[in-house]
């Protein structure tokens, strides 16, 4: 399964609400493949950001997070409404795995 670009638009509690969800449709030993905003990206505009810390707290419950690695994010040169790191937004990209 693959999150590219939702999990960090929830508050607190919605995330944990959504991750009740994954759970649903993903099945024991399914991989979440999750791509997210990360709180190392200075500045406010754009999207929520998120700490490594906060998705292991999401994904602590029927949940094993296998990696969790700082990547930059390509950013369409279209888009002048919001400004980023040189280099482009940086973000977290996470494997997690559904335990049975």
């Amino acid at each position: 399964m693959i999150d590219s670009g939702l999990f960090h638009v929830f508050p607190d509690d919605e995330q944990r609400r959504y991750v009740r969800g994954l759970a649903k449709v993903l099945e024991p030993g399914g991989r979440l493949f999750l791509l997210c905003f990360s709180d190392e990206e200075p500045g406010t505009e754009g999207p929520r950001r998120v700490s490594r810390q906060e998705l292991y707290d999401a994904f602590a419950d029927g949940w094993e997070v296998e990696s969790v690695g700082p990547i930059r994010l390509e950013v369409n040169p279209e888009c002048k409404a919001l400004s980023f790191s040189e280099g482009g937004p940086k973000a977290w990209f996470a494997v997690v795995r559904r335990n049975a």
